[in-house]
């Protein structure tokens, strides 16, 4: 009697092999769900992890500061300012003046590195590194944005005496970058276009 072939010996089962691809399906189902919700748990977990760290750096901010108000803060994370680097907040408005014309002249430098100097800003501090890169480049708008609501906060946080002592330091030091590059014999000319920005610093401080 011949032999019966592999086929003769297990004949093909059509409802069997149905549920062996049901199977499969399911088992590879299953792998891409598994994989599917470890991937949203890695992204929460990265998720947490990352408003986490905004918290601490806001919360480190607020400290520095002393202003408590979360957006203001949220605004001034945003636009690069981090515990060491609000020292360079208060050169924010000599940099907006010294731009405002689009041009960053090396009198104008020169007064800005002296306030730095004054305001404690050492080589090599985080607050150093800010300041060189927006003397070589304009910051963006949001950084001036952030900027007033800062000091918009700032002033409600101080009584009326020490908010006019903080209007008259920054506004002094604002101008002299705006004299800084001169007319003519270098006597203190302003252009229109550091006026306007030297008005509207003073009404970000209330003045």
């Amino acid at each position: 009697m011949p032999a019966l072939s592999a086929s003769e010996n297990h004949p093909w089962n059509p409802q069997e092999a149905s549920l062996m691809t049901t199977d499969a399906l399911r088992e590879r189902g299953d792998s891409l769900e598994d994989a599917f919700f470890r991937n949203m748990d890695r992204k929460l977990i990265d998720d947490l992890r990352a408003k986490k760290e905004r918290e601490e750096q806001l919360d480190e901010l607020a400290a520095a500061s002393g202003i408590a108000h979360r957006e203001v803060l949220g605004a001034l994370l945003d636009a690069g300012m981090h515990g060491e680097a609000l020292v360079a907040a208060g050169l924010v408005p000599l940099i907006e003046v010294a731009w405002s014309d689009h041009a960053m002249d090396a009198k104008e430098r020169d007064a800005i590195m002296h306030a730095a100097r004054d305001a404690g800003v050492t080589r090599g501090s985080t607050a150093a590194e800010l300041l060189s890169a927006w003397l070589e480049r304009r910051p963006g708008a949001e950084l001036l944005e952030a900027w007033k609501g800062y000091a918009a906060a700032l002033v409600a946080e101080l009584d009326e005496a020490d908010a006019e002592a903080v209007r008259g330091d920054i506004m002094s030091r604002a101008q002299a970058v705006a004299e800084a590059a001169g007319g003519f014999l270098g006597i203190g000319s302003v252009s229109r276009e550091e006026r306007r920005m030297l008005a509207e610093l003073a009404a970000a401080l209330g003045g």
